[in-house]
């Protein structure tokens, strides 16, 4: 467009989803007018493949395009430029009317012109359809591109990152919560000797700042925490067990792993967990205050696992929401307002599996099931009293934060 037309307002191209439905559109009509002038079959491709000389897999492309009902289903299958000009010449060169493949040569540089405009490549054309049409099956396409390219840029990949949190009232104070937090990386590899990685890390806030009393918890293993104050449980970690480095600041620690040997020998499981006692009221003092729940995800990982279990009494926790913040900014992920503007899109949902956890075995993890049951026998804590809810994706997005909230009652209520 130069800049004459946009000083006398005309030929202004329109907005991305008007002129990729006029374009697209535009482009099927006419192959679907050009392929009825030859008496060719749209829903016989190996047909029209044979019919023409042309390779197969040009022929299904052409003929999905003409098939789909949805303009925006069909862009990955319009053929390039190079692919369009061999379907015409032979379509042509068959006894098509001229006029009418004029018209088609037309409407594909049509095609060509919006995506130039627009995107600049087929590619990010894909992208930007993908994410109006939120499929989750695109959405995970997509997602297993950026875990791929994040694995090679640093260097370190796992097969699974759990996230089990249990919710209950304090034993001492009832409208007060407890919160028990069970972690880890599954199958946890190095593609590079130097990748050193955060595990995990503590962060304290008082409000709106950083606090710099270390936090109330207690290991739910207190001998697997007796060596170096890591809070692992050692009959869930691979063994020997991994070397783990803790850097201390104000308001943070850090666990990290270290440097290490690399593939699929030295691939490593490291799970902790932790109880904190009376963290928090199980009420809002104002409408809107939430209870919020759940992991930093900083690792490319295949899996996450999320698990929630929800005391009884704590009936207003009963139907959580799932959502996942971008940490792109790398502001302090507490600030509510900052959460908020940050959310992004996710298909994924929340899976109620009943009371207990006789419904809780999972693929990603042989041993969940004996985890559980360790975990609440530390606790001396009845599983029949939890109602468990779950979110699955693979892919995750990093960095983000995933969150289960359940706004909080208000305490007059």
């Amino acid at each position: 467009m130069t800049q004459a037309s946009v000083e006398s307002g005309k030929n202004i191209d329109p907005p991305f989803e008007e002129h990729l439905k006029t374009a697209a559109g535009g482009f099927r009509s006419a192959i679907l007018e050009l392929m009825s002038t030859v008496g060719a079959d749209p829903g016989r491709p190996q047909e029209v493949a044979r019919r023409f000389g042309l390779r197969s897999g040009l022929t299904w492309k052409v003929c999905k395009v003409v098939q789909e009902a949805d303009v925006r289903a069909a862009i990955p299958h319009i053929p390039g430029s190079a692919g369009v000009k061999l379907f015409l010449d032979a379509i042509e060169k068959a006894g098509a009317p001229a006029e009418t493949v004029e018209v088609a040569r037309q409407a594909s540089r049509a095609f060509e012109r919006m995506v130039e405009i627009h995107t600049g490549d087929r590619s990010t054309l894909e992208m930007m359809v993908s994410d109006m049409q939120s499929t989750p099956a695109q959405a995970e396409q997509i997602r297993k591109q950026a875990y791929q390219g994040n694995s090679g840029t640093y260097g370190v990949r796992a097969k699974a990152q759990l996230t089990l949190n249990i919710l209950a009232p304090n034993a001492d104070e009832p409208t007060q919560c407890d919160l028990v937090q069970v972690g880890g990386l599954i199958s946890f590899r190095r593609l590079r000797r130097d990748a050193r990685w955060l595990l995990f890390r503590r962060e304290r806030w008082a409000g709106d700042s950083l606090q710099e009393e270390p936090d109330r918890w207690e290991p739910l293993d207190p001998e697997g925490a007796s060596d170096h104050g890591i809070p692992l449980l050692t009959q869930f970690c691979s063994k020997p067990l991994p070397e783990i480095d803790v850097v201390t600041d104000i308001g943070e620690d850090q666990y990290e792993l270290p440097p290490g040997p690399i593939g699929n020998a030295a691939a490593l499981t490291c799970i902790y967990g932790s109880v904190s006692r009376a963290v928090g009221p199980a009420y809002g003092d104002e409408p809107g205050e939430y209870s919020e729940l759940g992991p930093n995800l900083i690792t490319p990982a295949q899996h996450l696992l999320f698990d929630l279990f929800v005391h009884r009494d704590f009936e207003w926790a009963m139907q959580p929401e799932f959502v996942i913040c971008s940490r792109m900014d790398g502001g302090p992920v507490h600030m509510a307002i900052r959460r908020e503007r940050n959310y992004l899109p996710v298909p994924e949902g929340v899976h109620d599996l009943g009371w207990g956890i006789t419904a809780c075995a999972t693929p990603i993890l042989s041993k969940y099931t004996k985890l559980l049951n360790y975990t609440f026998n530390r606790l001396s804590w009845n599983a029949e009293d939890f109602r468990a809810f779950r979110v699955t994706m693979r892919y995750p997005p990093i960095p983000t934060v995933a969150l289960l909230r359940s706004e909080l009652p208000l305490r007059d209520a």
